[in-house]
């Protein structure tokens, strides 16, 4: 049967049967239920919770918002009539008048020509029934039409049109469409704008202003001389439109307020799994327990961005990269995307546009706000005035700061930083991610740097090192000979060399580590061997290349920040490496559970050789680098890392509860943070802040040590020379052993003297271990001194009776790089 004859069969059953005789005949043919329109949600939400069950995200794969007609320009309702429906508030369900016409002209063309279907009709077909071009499709589609109408209301038929039409390029509904063509709500569309939307209805690929832009251009024009044809615009104002040329835009993306690299992280999850399947996952309304801790998510997001703006305040002021009047724009009628109706929240950057700056004063444009910022707002920039600095039209960012006792706000002007950082909390028994950030703001960068960023770990990889030489029967008692040195890798020579050139001779591996010794930790990886240090790491969990290079020992790997949390995990959780996770239970829209992931556990190493290490990592916090986290509540543990040139800075540190780790640098990895950027420098406040807010929300519980393992002894030792701490000793301090392997001798008058003497007088006084290296290297610029990657207290301590000795009493002076 031809196309022609089904269109005349289908005129003759609406006209000469009518609409009475099709209430009877719809039951005839199996007319779906139009009723389920009432429990009719189109397939849109996946949401997210977090561990406490509240929600923070939504997605859909379908990109579909859902707005009421009052949520639509007027001028986008009638193109959609003027198109697709002329009569629509006229006819019951199917146009007779439109059959005929479309009939008509498809007899004179010989072919078909013009649709005759209207807005119900076309709801029907995508509601109910298939693509299929048969007679006995489209009779059903117009009782099916008929049945709707006497159900609903014409502005609710209208509605679940325009929301439910695909718009192309994943956009469903003309909310979506209208923020990803226009940037813009659906609400807000010009005439030109909304005849290009409503353009779409019919030929949402072949007319995408995206991808065929002529074409579009041509379908929006034959939309608007709809629009003229029916009354809708005057004849002068077709003509201005159709002189409009489309302009594309931008929509601000709606990302979660909180968590947003977090849930991007579960988004990606989803559809990667085989386990679902994209499209049947979204339609199905899933809900995602998360393993997120929306407290923690906020101390973490809180502190990075605060810690990355003070860093990025000592690196100065940068002036405007815009300004809108050069660009021909009038900074009091300029609308920034960044600017809402919400009210503004504290510590939050938003652009802002400088109106005037005078000798006094900066005076800025902040949506519909004009704020005056006084000198003290701009003092971290070191300029006691703006004038000549900034100038009218500059967009510039101001935060709304909030002093922490009166609670009095003031604005301040900031910048937005070009540093970048990331932090990972994982709950340490159960391997859980209570909190992520991969970056400063997602709105302005998606790379999640926590998980996609590879970044060289400097001294921070330190601990794999001296785990693998705990394996092998070494312990912080044990010494290495700390001074220049030069290792033979093929036809080249590996010299390692210590942080401001200093060389501390007889040191132990306790000492060596808390300070972050570099010559050491690389005699202890050549001992050691390679292929050990890798496999300890590979058992903690480090799956990124690690290159069996001498210089591996202080951290030339790149390594994922997540990954190395999830490592440092292992020597706070008894030696049991548990593979991170996101995901607590995933359940369907009737909570039936489709997911609940148990913990992926292994043991990576001895939990007498996991507590050996974290005891020694405290001593970094009591002693060494990250001495500015002593007053947090013990116990604490980590290690700071700072890779050459100062490029990367890390501090990963743990307690009983959580391990926590912290990245800063830029994206290019070859561009510095600047001279004495270390991790203690840039990374450790960010962590201490972190660690400060946990302790307010009351999530640790402060107790004497780490749950300590059968088979492990805490006796006093000497942290110079690694003997007992019994007689005339250096500095004793409490330290941890596998049982057995404690120290056996005493300190002696002469232990002391030695470790007074410059390091190059005390190498007679020092029997290399098994396969230390010993070739010297020739360093002019070499000194005597205790080399720390950061400054760190020097203070004598008596050994207590029992447990760890109390906090030092004082701090030096820090000692600047030569």
């Amino acid at each position: 049967m031809s196309p022609l004859t089904k269109r005349l069969i289908l005129a003759f059953v609406a006209i000469l049967l009518g609409i009475p005789a099709g209430f009877g005949l719809a039951h005839a043919i199996r007319v779906p239920i139009v009723k389920s329109l009432d429990e009719y949600t189109p397939a849109i939400i996946t949401r997210i919770y977090d561990r406490q069950g509240i929600p923070f995200a939504d997605y859909s794969i379908q990109r579909r918002i859902l707005v009421t007609k009052k949520e639509m320009a007027p001028m986008l309702v009638n193109a959609i009539l003027a198109t697709e429906d002329a009569d629509f508030y006229k006819h019951g369900g199917i146009n007779p008048k439109a059959v005929v016409r479309a009939v008509l002209k498809d007899i004179i063309a010989r072919s078909r020509v013009e649709g005759a279907s209207t807005i119900t009709q076309q709801v029907a077909k995508q509601l109910f029934l298939t693509r299929e071009k048969t007679l006995r499709r489209k009779v059903n589609e117009a009782f099916l039409a008929i049945e709707i109408e006497k159900n609903y209301t014409k502005d609710q038929i209208l509605e679940l049109y325009a929301n439910l039409m695909y718009l192309g390029h994943g956009a469903y509904g003309v909310e979506s469409a209208s923020r990803l063509y226009f940037g813009k709500h659906a609400k807000d569309l010009t005439v030109p704008e909304a005849a290009m939307i409503a353009g779409l209805m019919r030929s949402p690929n072949s007319c995408s202003p995206i991808t065929y832009p002529k074409a579009a251009l041509a379908r929006r024009n034959h939309v608007l001389r709809r629009l003229a044809d029916e009354k809708y615009i005057k004849p002068d104002e077709l003509q201005r439109y159709l002189n409009t040329p489309i302009t594309l835009g931008t929509f601000k993306e709606e990302a979660p307020k909180v968590g947003a690299y977090f849930a991007e992280e579960i988004r990606q999850y989803i559809e990667r799994s085989d386990r679902y399947g994209v499209e049947e996952l979204y339609k199905r309304g899933l809900k995602v327990q998360s393993t997120l801790d929306l407290r923690m998510q906020v101390a973490a997001e809180s502190s990075l961005q605060r810690g990355l703006r003070a860093f990025d305040h000592r690196r100065g002021f940068r002036r405007p990269s815009r300004n809108l009047v050069a660009e021909g724009i009038d900074p009091l009628q300029y609308k920034d995307p960044g600017w809402g109706k919400e009210e503004y929240v504290v510590d939050k950057l938003y652009p802002a546009v400088v109106l005037e700056a005078t000798k006094k004063s900066v005076k800025v444009r902040l949506n519909r706000d004009e704020l005056e910022l006084l000198p003290a707002s701009f003092a971290w920039t070191e300029k006691k005035s703006m004038e000549g600095v900034l100038k009218r039209g500059d967009v510039v960012h101001v935060r709304l700061d909030e002093n922490a006792k009166t609670k009095a706000r003031t604005w301040m002007l900031d910048q937005l930083p070009q540093v970048q950082g990331a932090v990972v909390v994982l709950d340490v028994k159960s391997g859980e991610v209570r909190a992520l950030v991969g970056g400063y703001d997602f709105q302005i960068s998606k790379f999640n740097r926590a998980i996609q960023s590879r970044r060289q770990t400097g001294s921070s990889f330190k601990p794999f090192v001296y785990g693998a030489a705990f394996e092998k029967g070494l312990t912080p008692a044990d010494t290495l000979f700390d001074a220049p040195i030069a290792i033979p890798v093929g036809n080249q020579t590996y010299a390692p060399k210590n942080y401001y050139g200093k060389y501390a001779g007889i040191v132990t591996i306790q000492r060596a580590l808390e300070l972050s010794i570099n010559v050491p930790a690389v005699k202890t990886y050549m001992m050691v061997g390679g292929k050990n240090v890798i496999d300890f790491a590979r058992r903690c969990g480090i799956t990124s290349d690690l290159p069996q290079y001498p210089s591996l020992a202080l951290g030339a790997a790149g390594v994922a920040p997540l990954e190395m949390t999830a490592a440092y995990n292992v020597f706070a959780n008894q030696g049991v490496y548990v593979k991170p996770r996101f995901v607590r239970r995933i359940t369907d829209s009737t909570d039936k559970v489709l997911e609940e992931p148990l913990a992926e556990l292994s043991e990576a190493t001895q939990p007498q050789i996991a507590f050996e290490l974290a005891h020694t990592m405290r001593g970094t916090i009591d002693r060494g680098t990250a001495y500015e986290a002593h007053t947090l509540a013990p116990p604490l543990a980590g290690k700071t890392g700072t890779t050459n040139s100062y490029t990367d800075a890390w501090f990963n540190g743990f307690s009983p509860e959580f391990t926590v780790c912290v990245w800063v640098g830029y994206d290019d990895p070859s561009k510095t943070l600047g001279g004495g950027a270390t991790g203690a420098e840039v990374a450790l406040p960010i962590w201490i802040e972190i660690f400060k807010k946990f302790e307010e929300l009351k999530l640790r519980t402060p107790r004497p040590n780490f749950e300590t393992p059968p088979g492990v002894v805490i006796v006093p030792m000497d942290l110079t020379s690694g003997r007992r701490g019994v007689g005339p000793c250096t500095r004793v301090i409490m330290e941890a052993f596998v049982a057995g392997q404690e120290p056996d001798k005493d300190c002696s008058g002469a232990s002391v003297e030695v470790s007074k003497l410059p390091y190059y007088l005390q190498r007679p006084f020092y029997q290399p271990k098994e396969l230390e290296p010993t070739q010297i290297a020739n360093d002019a610029s070499a000194q005597t001194g205790e080399s720390a990657e950061s400054p760190a207290p020097n203070v004598d301590q008596k050994p207590p009776a029992e447990a760890p000795p109390p906090m030092p009493k004082a701090v030096p002076p820090p000692v600047k790089k030569p």
